[in-house]
């Protein structure tokens, strides 16, 4: 019997593959943050897998010249896994290039991104972008508390999606104005929204304007809100509304946040 003739360019394509997926076993491996030579090697590796693997370490945070590479790189999936990953947090320029990305889906995970906290030109310019999920999405991030102006824009949105889900986020709440704004809103969903959200606590104006709000479920939702807690005026009021349904919520939320009983105030 006549053996087999082997290949040698298969045997050769074994070998690199092997070796190739051993590197990205070691993009991948989270110890690489004691190698910063070895993660400046492998952002410059021919395999987009090998790089793929590395862009989504957190462990390359301290590699900031790898970052910048890949946040330059020509395969889209290698940025995007970039700019999801928390390492980017030490790069204000690397979440500044990524921002400014021609694909719209790496935008989309950047601005949901915590780590982009302390870029506040980035989180400004994401509040602006042409793509209404990108907005959709920073208007999520609690990141976005450092960026007043980022708040301001988004609360101005032209998609009511946008400003129900920034009415819903906590970080708003150094900006009372805003919350103000959005506690006299003529759509009800953002109204409710904002009726719900913790942050109300900066914002006596919004949780005045809120307790007379004509609709009933408006009401009760901010008689649930833990921040009436700070405001036993308005938790007196809400325990004498028109409606049993608010008058309940008042009352109960009230002892469970304080250990008080309201009653002994009104």
């Amino acid at each position: 019997m006549t053996d087999a003739l082997i290949d040698p360019l298969a045997i050769i394509e074994l070998t690199n593959l092997k070796a190739t997926n051993k590197l990205a076993e070691l993009a991948a491996h989270r110890g690489l943050a004691m190698k910063p030579a070895w993660i400046e090697e492998l952002a410059e590796n021919e395999s987009s897998l090998v790089r793929t693997y590395l862009a989504a370490n957190p462990a390359i945070g301290g590699a900031v010249q790898a970052m910048t590479r890949l946040a330059s790189d020509d395969t889209p999936s290698i940025r995007l896994n970039l700019a999801a990953n928390p390492a980017i947090g030490l790069s204000a320029q690397v979440i500044q290039t990524l921002a400014s990305d021609e694909d719209w889906s790496v935008r989309y995970w950047l601005a949901q991104n915590p780590a982009i906290e302390g870029a506040v030109q980035a989180m400004t310019r994401l509040a602006s972008d042409d793509t209404p999920l990108v907005r959709l999405s920073l208007a999520s991030n609690p990141a976005i508390k450092n960026s007043p102006q980022a708040i301001e824009r988004l609360s101005e949105d032209e998609d009511l999606h946008v400003c129900l889900v920034l009415a819903s986020n906590q970080g708003i709440s150094g900006c009372p104005s805003v919350i103000a704004l959005m506690a006299g809103d003529a759509t009800e969903s953002i109204r409710s929204a904002i009726a719900q959200n913790p942050a109300l606590a900066t914002s006596g104006a919004a949780i005045e304007t809120l307790a007379a709000d004509k609709n009933t479920a408006i009401r009760k939702a901010l008689a649930s809100n833990p921040a009436i807690a700070e405001f036993p005026e308005i938790a007196a009021k809400l325990a004498k509304d028109k409606s049993l349904q608010v008058r309940k919520m008042a009352l109960a939320s009230w002892d469970r946040r304080t250990g008080t009983a309201l009653s002994g105030i009104l």
